[in-house]
């Protein structure tokens, strides 16, 4: 079949797809592209009615589910490399991010090169973009352990109809000559004058009582809150499937980022010496995480002066008439009255409230508490002094390492 006749399939004759013709397209769409040749894919072939029924959840119980012929689900998979490599004395490093990318990237080169040679088949293909929605499920219902994750689903059978082609966009949407040209008023009305005119899509806006096509994707198709909420399932299961690491975060748990910092977080108060002088750091948090770190001398003529009984407190973000921003420290004296010190940043050495943006920086786009402390140890600063203080504010977070029984005792640096 020419691609430019391709349809989507959801519709299937009773006839069989039989192992021979199966086994045979899955070995030649092999042959497609791989990163370092090691083909880190899995194919799950189901075919009885018990396990489809079972997969249909995952898959809002999409009709073709259970009523095609066969069900294939194919996984980026790096447990096989890895135990090839555990099994023949090598020390394989795949359990990570990059890892996933490469065997899912391998998965879907792979699931494209299938669909066109069942298609060149007679083969009818419907392509489901649910399998990453609901991973848990799926993965529960084949049994998929640990470096193995499902990237897509395709239901297969001889086609049962004809259904129309679904428009494209134009070439002039997609290519970019040498650089990414941006998409201006006038060019996202050439790319798209020809989709939003269609009368199909026209009734589509009508029956969900919108105004446009683009907001029936973005307020009943693909809304905000059901891509963040499938995100942190997304990334959960990731975790769970040992592409993602979590030992750095308390309860094995990763937390999501979150860009716009809140006007209010609760702060803990951590004092340390550092050359000698007495320094004291305000630890903001969000989730019971570091989400940002100012310190500063503990004194009143250069730095802040506050009862050592002080050991929490808030850091508020402050903006005056001119709209200059400042972060002021709140706490509760022992009377239950409050007390604020204004201007947090102003109050310490600009030298140290440089590099204390850069670690809240990283803090605040939620890089395991051992990464930051490691980053921290490593820098290699201007005099003694200065990296004195570094090894003192990796000491102070070193108190929100996971599982850590530890508490924080007040020792010099040197």
């Amino acid at each position: 079949m020419n691609i430019k006749q391709r349809r989507t399939i959801r519709k299937y004759t009773q006839q069989p797809v039989s192992d021979e013709l199966l086994n045979r397209l899955i070995e030649d769409a092999s042959r497609t592209q791989t990163m370092g040749n090691l083909q880190l894919y899995s194919v799950v072939v189901t075919r009885s009615e018990e396990k489809k029924e079972q997969l249909a959840p995952a898959h809002f119980y999409q009709p073709m589910v259970t009523q095609a012929p066969v069900v294939l689900t194919i996984c980026a998979d790096f447990r096989r490399t890895t135990d090839w490599c555990l099994q023949r004395e090598a020390s394989p490093g795949y359990d990570n991010a990059l890892s996933f990318v490469n065997a899912a990237t391998d998965a879907l080169l792979f699931t494209q090169t299938f669909c066109c040679l069942a298609e060149e088949e007679g083969l009818g293909i419907c392509f489901l973009g649910t399998t990453i929605y609901q991973p848990q499920a799926i993965i529960a219902v084949l049994e998929l352990p640990e470096l193995v994750f499902p990237v897509a689903t395709l239901t297969v059978g001889w086609p049962a109809e004809r259904p129309r082609q679904t428009d494209r966009l134009p070439i002039q949407a997609i290519v970019h000559q040498e650089t990414y040209n941006p998409f201006t008023p006038e060019r996202i009305d050439a790319c798209y004058k020809k989709r939003e005119s269609l009368a199909v899509n026209k009734h589509f806006v009508e029956i969900n009582e919108k105004q446009t096509l683009a907001q029936v994707f973005t307020d009943i198709r693909y809304t905000r809150k059901d891509n963040e909420a499938m995100s942190e399932a997304l990334i959960a299961t990731l975790a769970q499937q040992k592409f993602m690491k979590t030992e750095g975060f308390p309860g094995g748990i990763i937390p999501s980022v979150v860009e716009r910092r809140p006007e209010v977080l609760e702060c803990d108060v951590v004092r340390f010496q550092n050359k000698k002088e007495k320094w004291v750091a305000f630890v903001g948090l969000l989730d019971n995480l570091p989400y940002e770190i100012f310190t500063g001398l503990q004194d009143d003529e250069e730095g802040i002066a506050i009862p050592k009984s002080v050991m929490k407190g808030f850091i508020i973000k402050h903006y005056d008439r001119e709209g200059q921003k400042r972060y002021d420290f709140q706490f509760v004296n022992k009377r239950g009255y409050k007390t604020t010190i204004e201007g947090l940043s102003e109050r310490f050495n600009p030298k140290y409230w440089d590099y204390a943006k850069l670690i809240s920086g990283v803090l605040r786009y939620r890089m395991p508490i051992d990464h930051v402390i490691r980053l921290i140890t490593s820098l290699q600063l201007e005099n003694d002094t200065m990296n004195s203080w570094t090894a003192g504010v990796a000491r102070v977070l070193k108190k929100y390492l996971p599982d850590s029984s530890q508490m924080f005792e007040e020792e010099e640096t040197e």
